[in-house]
């Protein structure tokens, strides 16, 4: 695979007549075979996909509970805002392995979803970690661990017999070997795996077209993410907006502007995406998506569009400015 040569892509941000802010991006798609079909710079950047590895963490879960409601798998792979409905999904699931909110290992930070934040201030309330947007992830984790006969104490920790197998599928479900994968640690304190772009590419094709042994279980959790996306993240964020648009899309977010997503049907077959805005520019994430897509030959609805407009605007209301995407695809 040539890992040098080929352009990054770039979401410009411009004021009048001028360039005011530029976000470089790297990008690489694969199709079901997990051959990379389509590039911007560098495809086999290694790179932390944060919150983008949930559905491969939740892998361990699926395969110990094949009969876990699809709402409590969604909300193991989610990055959810807080709300009552997520935390009392979350409940549920902590409920499974005996566990309580003291057993969360995940801190505590206010709830991303603004009336739910709200509600805490003028109640006097301090955030729990339920609150926490992976505290389903981590709920989940400590089912598995019960599942599977492993000790809750410690789940987090790279040791784990819980955080071992979950490496060893992101090797196996990004086609790459373990050596590769390296890891750091998450904002949730649970081990972070940064592996090269195009092998997360493939973990998200994975995902679109399940096969091997744990198809069921991918199938799975494709069903539980796409059926739950008010679940998955919360209103008005990317990945509950954008999945509905879309059928047969599955999409999942990472911190510092990774994102992941997988297609079941699109011109070119089955496919998976990820891209990392160099800077961490999360603002940039939606018009690299929706450029994307669009780029690969799925048509963008107003209600696509909608999710990146092209013009900036003042709080006066005034046109200030535009935003435009430059996506240099490098075929093969």
């Amino acid at each position: 695979m040539t890992r040098t040569g080929t352009q990054v892509a770039r979401v410009v941000f411009t004021r009048g007549a001028v360039d005011e802010s530029i976000h470089e991006v790297h990008l690489a798609v694969v199709d079901a075979a997990g051959t990379v079909i389509a590039r911007c710079g560098d495809a086999g950047l290694v790179t932390f996909p944060r919150s983008s590895s949930k559905p491969a963490q939740a892998l361990p879960l699926a395969l110990a509970a094949p009969e876990l409601p699809s709402d409590e798998l969604a909300v193991a792979c989610a990055s959810h805002a807080g709300t009552p409905e997520h935390r009392m999904t979350v409940m549920r699931l902590l409920e499974r392995s005996g566990s309580t909110v003291a057993d969360l290992r995940c801190g505590t930070h206010p709830p991303f979803d603004p009336a739910t934040a709200a509600t805490l201030i003028r109640a006097g309330e301090a955030p729990s970690p339920l609150h926490h947007n992976c505290s389903g992830k981590h709920a989940g984790m400590l089912l598995t661990c019960v599942l599977n006969g492993w000790p809750k104490d410690g789940y987090t920790e790279h040791g784990h017999p819980l955080q071992v197998r979950i490496r060893e599928l992101h090797a196996e479900l990004g086609g790459v070997d373990l050596e590769q994968v390296e890891a750091g640690t998450d904002g949730c304190s649970v081990p972070a795996f940064a592996l090269p772009l195009h092998a997360v590419a493939r973990i998200f094709a994975g995902l679109a077209h399940p096969a091997g042994a744990h198809a069921q279980a991918l199938e799975r959790i494709f069903a539980a993410m796409t059926s739950h996306p008010f679940l998955v993240a919360g209103l008005g964020r990317l990945d509950t907006t954008l999945m509905p648009l879309v059928p047969g899309l599955v999409a999942k977010m990472g911190a510092e502007a990774f994102y992941g997503i997988g297609l079941r049907d699109s011109p070119h077959g089955p496919l998976g995406v990820a891209f990392k805005i160099s800077d961490g520019g999360e603002r940039a994430r939606a018009h690299v998506a929706l450029a994307v897509l669009e780029a690969l030959g799925l048509p963008l609805t107003p209600e696509l569009r909608a999710l990146a407009p092209a013009t900036l605007h003042n709080w006066a209301g005034r046109e200030v400015g535009g935003v435009r995407v430059e996506l240099p695809l490098a075929l093969g």
